[in-house]
């Protein structure tokens, strides 16, 4: 790999002005300074345009396109398709990042010659101190590895906390993006597209070091209450279960376990009142369930859904409330 090679960084945006300079200031102070910056305003009806305007007049590096309003997946892909560097990285509009993330990112793609590197994120509110957040620490010890695509798939569908399902946190090698598109209108885009990125892939990397910052917010796609495009789970999750079963039929579990979780967290969002809805999420679980169950490698709080499940819907929803409020916390 070339010394100090060019990393693209995309940032969509859309209806993020509250927060949008955080997230610009992280990115342009980055140690790493080889870097292309594409901003994609996705037709946002606030000031985001300028603001982003305002900020490529300060700094060449950035580079504004303005488009309609498409979606997320679809502003990444349209910055995909214009963008020069060997590496890419993704930014949210409404998240921040470590000014070391890119620095540490390349470091470690450097040492063990991977195709993906991945930082796991820290949550954060309007009530965490930003200044502490996005510098380095000193003195914290983190580690860092390499392992094959196999055992990155594995982690990610047993969701290790390192390795998630996110586009952002990682540095992909151009190459493992060639062909690879984020569907547009889904919520599930990760979800439905992380996987292949591994598929592409020689070696994935990581450090344990959290150089992403997720603010948590009222409109956070992540955290917003259920809408009818949340259904996406149901064909996403089913194409992750089979695509994985093909590709390496030993992780069939694991993809179980994700498809099942997928559907059973939209399960939880849906209104009691939301009976057609939710019989086709409740048809989807039972399809993973048997199989979750008995994967000694399944995350405890999934297998103790499943026997809930068994009780029936009714008890199901209930125990949803109370899983929701305790459990997912633990």
């Amino acid at each position: 790999m070339q010394k100090n090679a060019l990393v693209s960084v995309i940032v969509p945006v859309y209806k993020v002005e509250e927060y949008l300079h955080e997230c610009l200031d992280s990115i342009i102070n980055q140690t790493y300074k080889n870097l292309e910056i594409i901003l994609v305003d996705d037709g946002s009806p606030d000031n985001c345009g300028k603001i982003c305007e305002d900020y490529a007049k300060q700094d060449s590096r950035i580079t504004v396109y303005h488009k309609e309003n498409g979606g997320l997946s679809d502003a990444r892909n349209y910055a995909i398709d214009r963008c020069n560097g060997e590496f890419i990285t993704f930014v949210d509009s409404d998240d921040t990042i470590k000014i070391n993330l890119v620095a540490a990112l390349m470091e470690i793609i450097e040492k063990y010659e991977a195709d993906i590197t991945i930082s796991p994120y820290k949550e954060f509110t309007a009530s965490h101190i930003l200044r502490n957040t996005l510098s380095i620490t000193d003195g914290e010890k983190y580690y860092t590895g390499c392992v094959s695509v196999h055992d990155a798939l594995a982690k990610l569908l047993y969701q290790n906390p390192i390795f998630h399902t996110g586009a952002v946190g990682k540095i992909y090698r151009r190459a493992v993006l060639e062909g690879i598109r984020y569907p547009k209108g889904l919520i599930y885009e990760d979800l439905a597209t992380t996987y292949r990125t591994f598929f592409k892939s020689r070696k994935i990397a990581f450090t344990s070091e959290e150089l992403y910052c997720y603010r948590i917010h009222e409109g956070s796609i992540m955290h917003q209450s259920y809408s009818p495009k949340m259904l996406s789970c149901i064909p996403v999750s089913r194409q992750l279960y089979e695509d994985i079963s093909t590709r390496y039929p030993s992780l069939k579990a694991a993809a179980a376990s994700r498809a099942f979780s997928a559907n059973r967290n939209v399960y939880f969002m849906l209104p009691y009142d939301r009976k057609e809805e939710r019989l086709k999420v409740w048809a989807e679980m039972k399809k993973y369930r048997k199989t979750v169950l008995f994967d000694p490698h399944a995350r405890k709080r999934e297998r103790l859904a499943i026997l809930v499940s068994y009780m029936g819907s009714g008890i199901f929803h209930m125990f949803s409330k109370l899983y929701k409020r305790y459990i997912m916390r633990v």
